[in-house]
């Protein structure tokens, strides 16, 4: 079963750099796809969880909070077309955060920040390890969405753009 594997806090802001394709590389015998700048890669040989995340920290010189999951997971996130009927622009996006552990709270859905008409981040759902929502680009400055949600769940995220998720469902493509 191939898995999708989400690096926190790589390559952001000059702090834990690494060269995403030369960690791929290393883990050849693993059939690793990278996929883009930020510490995301598929994995496609047949390895569980545990082994991939114990081949990737030794291949890195700093230790990134790692998340895998089962590629299904993606596929079926992506099917579900959870931004259906919204329209994306540089103003407005889709995310997705993947949960790094389990939530330490719950709070009611949806959850925008800041509060009000003026929001930056809304949190639309929280299934299993992911979590999913829209940035909206305001004038008074940028909120990360994965800002929102780890106060929100109290737990370590990573996050990233749909397109981002919808390039690796389509690399999961036979």
């Amino acid at each position: 079963m191939a898995h999708v594997v989400f690096l926190r806090a790589g390559n952001v802001g000059g702090k834990n750099v690494f060269r995403p394709a030369q960690l791929a590389a290393a883990l050849a015998h693993l059939d690793v796809v990278n996929v883009g700048a930020a510490g995301t890669f598929l994995v496609r040989a047949k390895a569980p969880a545990s082994s991939i995340r114990r081949e990737i920290l030794a291949q890195l010189k700093f230790v990134p909070e790692v998340a895998v999951l089962p590629a299904r997971e993606i596929l079926t996130l992506v099917r579900e077309r959870p931004f259906s009927g919204t329209a994306f622009s540089k103003d407005q996006r889709g995310w997705v955060a993947v949960l790094c552990g389990k939530p330490k709270t719950r709070p009611a859905l949806p959850l925008t920040a800041p509060a009000g008409p003026s929001w930056q981040v809304r949190l639309d759902r929280v299934d299993g390890a992911i979590a999913v929502g829209l940035w909206h680009r305001r004038q008074a400055g940028f909120l990360f969405p994965n800002q929102v949600v780890e106060r929100a769940l109290g737990i370590k995220t990573t996050t990233r753009w749909w397109e981002t998720i919808e390039r690796v469902a389509k690399l999961l493509q036979p």
